[in-house]
């Protein structure tokens, strides 16, 4: 009976991700033609665009029409970023209809900002399609090139959400799955190694458990997507922090002291990883990984820019699998996708424009060159016009006419492990900080995990006025942290367990230490301007070793 349940479940996957595979093909041909015509294709996407949003309160405010060229559409509106569309967003989150579309948003999704903690973006159907206009490609692609997804489930991180905003918020926001439409959820649902229902415990910690034991149980798990790399480092640590329990959950099928938390949610049960994790005496390793998901044939995560170096550590943590990355996707509407070893723009999802890094030139995708430096500039079907992203991308190529990119970083800010800290948020623990008059704040520095700590971290420089106590200094530090934690993808990376709590180093040599580090980057000392946010990558001094161990 057990070998006949298998041979159903391994039928059953294979028919249910060729029908995906069926349902894809028609994005999957628009695109490979369009990569032939990138100015037909964008200046007709401008054309969609304007009529939804043409007759909204913003499309009235910029004089826009249908019939507008590319041309006239750059004179009549400027460059904008989110502060330009808040006022008329919390309009249309409060029931203003038709601020920025003449379609009904479908959801608000969080996401970080710098001058605003949180910034919802809003959703409507138009802007959900072209994110399907990018997934259905990069799907086919994953499918053509790595057959062994086909005879398993998939695990697809949820848009993960800090515990204190779980209860005021859809279960939608939490799902990525709700990206797609209801007939692709279909199949992706009935290939899911973890249920929909893991998004809507009581806690991210929770959420975490769930989803760990949904995935220790599925041996057949050929697929499985995270956004950051760090982030199934932490899954994969939990397995030994929370093995005992894991051990408890797994052989009995029962929650045990969670189930308060995950009521509704059907338990795994799995007799066989139950007992490889009891005999386990080791820490995590690719042994471990390899025994309990002996099918995975294909990793997908951030591998560029800060994420490169965890990315490594993932793959060789699950060396059974090929690895791929994420092209650049936000909150806000997606940039790139993976696709034949390269990553194209997402071309048949928005209109993109580019900035010039070097000459401030504003050009369409059309236009660019090999090796430029270019910030890109999107107007999807939220209603967002001429929105101004802060990355930092290379044209590293053309597929067929189309521009590929490689993401060399953030504009603004640090991103360790997606806490998407900016000079700003930075300014502000500085001033919060500074309400004890006894020191004062030089910058906040981002420190990446290494061998003298686990995670990685923010350090807040200070001097000191006047003699200021270890109780005092621990104090500033927790209030600084509870002002961190209102910005959301930093209470979010505190959540998952992938960032520890910011330390404060309070010492006379504040200033010299800042210096030190803008020398080794090759500054001058006369010509250094202090910065709010810098990353300290290079060898630790002894004094932030101390801030570190207090």
């Amino acid at each position: 009976m057990t070998l006949l349940n298998g041979i159903t479940r391994k039928m059953a996957h294979k028919f249910t991700h060729k029908a995906a595979q069926s349902v894809s093909t028609r994005g999957y041909k628009q695109f490979c033609k369009a990569l032939a015509y990138p100015q037909a294709v964008q200046r007709e996407k401008l054309k969609s665009l304007l009529k939804v949003i043409a007759p909204s309160v913003s499309g009235k405010k910029y004089n826009l029409s249908s019939s507008l060229f590319y041309e006239e559409f750059i004179r009549q509106v400027p460059i904008t970023e989110y502060d330009d569309w808040a006022p008329q967003i919390d309009k249309a989150r409060a029931g203003s209809r038709y601020e920025l579309s003449m379609e009904t948003n479908e959801r608000f999704q969080p996401t970080s900002g710098s001058t605003s903690k949180i910034k919802w973006i809003p959703y409507t159907q138009s802007f959900l399609n072209e994110l399907d206009a990018a997934i259905s490609p990069w799907m086919m692609d994953m499918y053509k090139h790595n057959p062994g997804m086909l005879k398993g489930t998939h695990y697809w991180s949820l848009s993960w959400v800090p515990t204190g905003l779980r209860r005021t918020m859809s279960g939608a926001v939490n799902d990525d799955l709700k990206l797609l439409p209801w007939w692709k959820r279909i199949f992706m649902g009935l290939t899911s190694a973890v249920p929909e229902g893991v998004s809507l415990a009581d806690s991210s910690d929770d959420s975490q458990f769930a989803t760990l034991c949904y995935l220790l149980a599925d041996k057949s798990l050929s697929f499985l997507s995270v956004w950051s790399p760090t982030f199934a480092l932490t899954l994969f640590d939990n397995i030994i922090k929370h093995k005992l329990e894991l051990v408890s959950v797994l052989a009995t099928g029962k929650w045990g002291g969670r189930k308060p938390a995950l009521l509704g949610l059907r338990c795994p049960k799995s007799h066989r990883v139950a007992k490889i994790l009891l005999q386990w005496k080791g820490g995590i390793s690719a042994e471990l990984l390899q025994l309990i998901w002996p099918k995975l044939s294909l990793v997908s995560a951030w591998d560029t820019s800060s994420s490169a170096t965890w990315a490594n550590k993932l793959q060789c943590l699950l060396p059974q699998a090929d690895f791929q990355g994420k092209g650049l996707w936000a909150t806000e509407g997606v940039v790139t996708i993976p696709f034949q070893n390269q990553y194209p723009l997402a071309i048949c999802s928005h209109f993109y424009e580019f900035i010039d890094l070097e000459t401030e030139e504003v050009l369409p995708a059309w236009k660019l060159k090999q090796d430029q430096l270019v910030r890109p500039i999107l107007t999807t079907g939220s209603g967002l016009l001429r929105y101004a992203m802060k990355d930092k991308l290379r044209v590293s190529g053309f597929l067929q006419d189309c521009p590929c990119f490689e993401f060399l970083g953030r504009l603004d800010g640090i991103d360790l492990v997606g806490e998407k800290m900016s000079p700003e948020i930075a300014l502000g623990v500085m001033k919060m900080a500074e309400q004890n008059q006894d020191l004062t704040a030089i910058t906040v520095f981002a420190i990446p995990a290494n061998t003298s700590n686990n995670k990685p971290f923010y350090l807040l420089l200070c001097e000191p006025n006047a003699d200021i106590s270890e109780l005092e200094i621990k104090q500033v530090a927790a209030n600084v942290e509870t002002e961190l934690n209102t910005c959301f993808h930093y209470q979010l990376a505190r959540d998952l367990g992938q960032l520890d709590t910011l330390k404060i180093c309070c010492s006379q040599n504040a200033r010299e230490l800042y210096y030190s580090r803008c020398e080794a980057r090759g500054m001058v000392v006369g010509n250094i301007k202090i910065e709010p946010l810098m990353l300290w990558d290079i060898e630790m001094p002894d004094v932030f070793l101390e801030a570190i161990a207090a």
